[in-house]
């Protein structure tokens, strides 16, 4: 159920810069669903809730649209919140934001609000709360070009709650975080269509690292423009290797690379296989470089030679 909150109870503060970013990509898709994060701080007191959204983040090279769904690329998304966290460590993932005016309808929908309530009960969600900003129509003639409803969820409540107008406060600050202008859709079609199979890769490897691998994180590199993960394997002689394992786009597609850090990363013969080596995958490149790793100490403890497979 749908309620709505009192506007004095919670208060949305938004950058001007993140609305132009969210009303871009509504511009730039048209006929399809999108979206994407929304980060930035907030504040809690006994009388009122305090959200300051201060960035946006776009959903990514693999996300996937049609005029009724929308799925965002989390682990790109997750990366680039894992860069700008590493500078501002204050921040926060506050909710997500898409949009409706494609299609006309005017709430969130049942599957939007299962969503939202599955995420905001989550054990790994950070703040007890979660806000939705949603598009729901184009308004030509207004300053704002979209009119866009705003929600919050909380952590052991059932209901949605609307804010009001009243609740709702556009500044002029800059945001920490907007995506770059958006690129004409005919070249943005083929990036699409390139990245497709890709992210189907990425979306296998993080799944793949949440289960086996679960101290590796994915981060996103600004200055490689690039997706990576970070993490340490155990090896069978009880110690740990650090070790990044990049994404790499090629004409062919995406491949991975994996690079050991570390002192202890040089004792290993091994190592020096994988410098120039590239994986289809990041799983792989993980998979097969635990197993050479692991091979050497075991050759090394029993004194046989080692052999590769």
């Amino acid at each position: 159920m749908i309620r709505r909150s009192k506007g004095n109870l919670v208060q949305i503060s938004i950058s001007q810069g993140v609305l132009d970013a969210i009303f871009d990509e509504c511009d730039q898709y048209d006929s399809h669903e999108t979206g994407g994060r929304l980060i930035g701080t907030y504040r809690r007191s006994k009388e009122r809730l305090a959200i300051e959204v201060s960035g946006v983040i776009e959903s990514g090279p693999g996300a996937q649209r049609t005029a009724t769904s929308f799925f965002q690329d989390g682990a790109y998304q997750e990366g680039v919140f894992r860069s700008i966290e590493s500078d501002h460590p204050e921040i926060e993932h506050l909710g997500n934001w898409h949009t409706h005016h494609v299609n006309g309808y005017p709430n969130l929908s049942a599957g939007d609000i299962a969503t939202y309530q599955r995420i905001v009960n989550h054990a790994n969600h950070n703040t007890d709360f979660f806000y939705g900003l949603l598009v729901v129509s184009k308004t030509p003639n207004s300053s704002h070009r979209y009119q866009a409803r705003h929600y919050l969820l909380q952590r052991g409540d059932d209901s949605v709650y609307e804010i009001p107008e009243s609740g709702i406060h556009i500044v002029n600050k800059k945001p920490l975080w907007s995506p770059n202008k958006p690129q004409h859709l005919a070249s943005r079609i083929e990036i699409d269509t390139a990245h497709k199979a890709g992210h189907q890769v990425r979306a296998h490897d993080q799944e793949m690292f949440s289960e086996m691998y679960p101290q590796f994180r994915p981060y996103f590199s600004k200055s490689m423009s690039a997706v990576y993960w970070k993490g340490s394997i155990e090896l069978i002689d009880g110690t740990n290797m650090d070790i990044v394992v990049l994404e790499s786009k090629g004409n062919e597609g995406a491949s991975y690379s994996i690079n050991p850090v570390g002192e202890n990363a040089k004792q290993f013969r091994v190592q020096k296989r994988y410098t120039d080596r590239a994986f289809k995958s990041a799983r792989m490149a993980v998979w097969q470089f635990e197993r050479d790793i692991n091979r050497e100490i075991y050759s090394r403890a029993t004194g046989r030679s080692e052999q590769r497979g």
